[in-house]
């Protein structure tokens, strides 16, 4: 079940916009260090390479950033690559290159590494059927870039923003008497929309399991107690969607990865991730 709109594309105009305000960041009309080192008319050939093995993201951005080079080849997104590949051969002016390279290299490192760690998560709950989601915990800026990222990872991205669906947790809680006046609200207000109510413990559950909530969102359950609220669950409302988060990672998944399960969202895919070692060389 895809509940929310999937990122699996960049638009080319959203990327030129996004890459002339991180330029504008980087003072690139102004770097006093290429300016007064390097002549205009100079061309050089230049080669990214992965220094790690990784899947790629960022072929746009490197195309889109370097508009005024020739690029001989340049591989796709989606691409696992291994160490010591070459990512793409281009030439162009130096001045061009040196001034903007910072920029495309933070972009692509990062997305390269949100893809290769979601890639490697979702290997471990695809068998079981089960989805691995993005959230909202993205950096500043980046949300549509790092959601993309995440998808050609082979994972499911969550919503987009808040307004894509209602998610009730405890703080929504405030003036209202329980569970099911704040669901009743939101669904009063928001009639096509998902309804998800997150708990951390039994009791809530039982509580929301009251409700005509849409899905339920198990935060912070320990394994040994999943297959009694998952079973508590079922009973229930057969039908409804069951994620699971809360300090889940790539050592402790596979104890998350159950029977009953839909989806499980990772928040460390975008906030807490490393970088890929990806180098821009001149020639």
């Amino acid at each position: 079940m895809i509940r929310h709109e999937q990122i699996t594309s960049l638009d080319k105009d959203y990327i030129n916009n996004k890459l002339e305000q991180f330029f504008l960041e980087d003072n690139i009309f102004e770097d006093i260090t290429t300016t007064s080192t390097q002549n205009e008319k100079n061309h050089v050939e230049a080669v990214f390479l992965a220094k790690e093995d990784l899947l790629f993201v960022g072929k746009q951005i490197i195309l889109q950033g370097l508009k005024k080079c020739i690029f001989k080849n340049i591989v796709e997104d989606g691409a696992y690559l291994k160490k010591g590949s070459q990512i793409a051969v281009l030439s162009g002016p130096i001045v061009e290159i040196l001034k903007k390279e910072r920029v495309i290299l933070n972009l692509v490192q990062r997305l390269s590494g949100i893809a290769s760690t979601t890639q490697k998560l979702v290997k471990k709950t695809e068998k079981f059927g089960i989805q691995l989601l993005d959230t909202r915990k993205t950096t500043p800026g980046l949300r549509r870039f790092e959601k993309y990222a995440v998808f050609i990872g082979g994972g499911t991205n969550h919503r987009y923003s808040l307004k894509d669906s209602v998610m009730i947790k405890d703080n929504h809680l405030i003036g209202n008497s329980s569970f099911e006046e704040s669901v009743n609200k939101a669904l009063s207000k928001n009639p096509n929309k998902d309804i998800q109510v997150e708990v951390d413990s039994s009791n809530q559950l039982r509580e929301v399991l009251k409700t005509k909530v849409t899905s339920i969102l198990l935060d912070n359950f320990q394994p040994k107690s999943l297959a009694q609220a998952i079973s508590m669950i079922r009973k229930k409302k057969k039908k409804i969607y069951i994620e699971l988060s809360g300090g889940i990672n790539m050592s402790n998944i596979n104890s998350y990865c159950v029977n009953g399960v839909d989806g499980i969202s990772v928040g460390a895919l975008t906030h807490n991730i490393k970088s890929k070692d990806i180098s821009l060389d001149l020639k």
